[in-house]
């Protein structure tokens, strides 16, 4: 090895390190003579209470059953503290993360498939939508299991769909339609004309989360076949296209700057909540702040419009529960996960995160007992014949950044969307060349 090896070695070695000597560790005293099995999540607060809470009632019946104690640990960055973990050679036994990380670890080799333990466990997959298992899977591998999953609708206004005229009862059918809406529900001040006190529809990142990529995808377009970045191709021009029109009719800098001066989205100065946007992207968590926050706050809920009325793409994600590989307790793990995936547990779990059942057929006292009034809704969208979920390349992280830097120039017009476009697939093509580069050298040297 040379001398540059050994200091890259340590560099990258160095956090593992110092994680696996002053890493997490539970509070929970631990009975001596059970299994401990090491659990690290990202969920804090109410999340992270609902889980522990399950942990216990586990620690407490099925785990003494089988001499098993779990340890959970709420992690920010989970993620990245689980392949350090690895690296170090002692990584959780279960981790829980988003799902856009499967198949970037998955490809990576830092994820163990779960075919054969699932089976072993008898966790009855069939029993779990298509949708929430697919995202589960790279290069036809089950890599995850579904914890907590979610749609992505829209959110509107009735009371300023009645002010405008329109139907409370009928939202936009096609992208087309909603731009229309979205003029008709945008307001000037009387006495500063390019200054907007209501907005119909955003498309800011800042307001949306995490999906600025995915417009391409509502007019039957996506960003990867399988191989490769299909960026560059009609469906993100058309959406382009869509977002400069809806812009431009209402005032690309009036409607920065509307923009601009919003709130936080979890607060009462979320501008949906305090009836100044009439219309925005989001998941069901949105109904638990209008609850807290615009508790008279008269809206309606509906699948999102593609480019035509007979097509209905629904943005579907999840968190998940991995197996690190490396993990030294695997049958342990499978023990807890077959509870923590019982149709009873994991709905009660969902319910406490206010996102929906990740089951074909939700248990009886599911809608029941939500505290969403609009959960059905967001359940039902996850059986759409056209749901999807993030890309599944392993370069998506890259990609991420670069469609939001696309989306930002077309937003602040800072140069002509179709170069815009062009720039961001010639980027993210370049990045997937020289990630596929990298797995064959990997490969090839594990052949060695």
């Amino acid at each position: 090895m040379t001398v540059r090896s050994w200091i890259l070695t340590i560099v990258l070695l160095a956090p593992a390190a110092l994680l696996l000597a002053f890493g997490p560790q539970g509070t929970r005293p631990r009975p001596g003579g059970r299994t401990v099995i090491r659990y690290w999540d990202k969920w804090t607060g109410v999340e992270g209470a609902a889980m522990q809470r399950i942990v216990d009632r586990f620690n407490a019946t099925v785990g003494a059953e089988h001499n098993v104690w779990v340890d959970y640990n709420a992690l920010g960055d989970v993620d990245k503290r689980m392949l350090i973990a690895a690296a170090g050679g002692d990584p959780p036994d279960i981790a829980g993360i988003f799902d856009r990380y499967v198949p970037t670890y998955a490809d990576r080799g830092a994820l163990l498939p779960l075919e054969e333990f699932v089976a072993q466990a008898g966790i009855p997959l069939a029993d779990f939508k298509p949708i929430w298992l697919d995202i589960c899977r790279y290069d036809g591998r089950l890599y995850a299991l579904p914890s907590t999953p979610y749609t992505i609708a829209l959110f509107y206004n009735r009371r300023l769909f009645r002010e405008a005229g329109l139907d409370p009862d009928r939202p936009p059918q096609t992208t087309a339609e909603l731009i229309d809406y979205a003029v008709r529900l945008t307001k000037f001040d009387p006495s500063k004309k390019d200054r907007i006190t209501q907005l119909g529809f955003t498309l800011s990142p800042a307001m949306l989360g995490w999906w600025h990529w995915i417009w391409p995808y509502f007019f039957d377009g996506s960003l990867w076949d399988g191989q490769r970045a299909t960026i560059d191709a009609p469906a993100t021009h058309a959406a382009m296209q869509w977002i400069q029109d809806f812009r431009n009719r209402v005032g690309n800098e009036a409607a920065l700057r509307f923009e601009a001066s919003c709130g936080a989205i979890d607060s009462a100065q979320n501008p949906f909540l305090n009836g100044s946007l009439a219309m925005v992207f989001q998941g069901p968590w949105l109904a638990n702040w209008a609850r807290v926050y615009a508790p008279e706050l008269d809206y309606g809920v509906a699948a999102f419009p593609s480019v035509t009325t007979e097509r209905r793409h629904v943005f579907a994600s999840e968190d998940v529960f991995v197996i690190p590989r490396g993990a030294k307790h695997i049958h342990e793990a499978m023990i807890f996960l077959s509870f923590a995936l019982r149709q009873d547990t994991l709905e009660e779990l969902c319910r406490e995160h206010g996102k929906t059942s990740p089951f074909l057929k939700p248990g009886p006292d599911f809608f029941r007992l939500h505290q969403n009034p609009k959960i059905r809704i967001f359940d039902e969208l996850a059986s759409s014949p056209l749901a999807f979920g993030y890309p599944p390349m392993p370069t998506f992280s890259e990609a991420w950044t670069e469609t939001l830097y696309m989306v930002e120039t077309v937003l602040r017009a800072s140069r002509p969307a179709a170069e815009a476009i062009r720039m961001t697939q010639t980027k993210v093509s370049q990045v997937v060349r020289q990630y596929d580069e990298m797995s064959s050298r990997r490969r090839a040297g594990k052949q060695q």
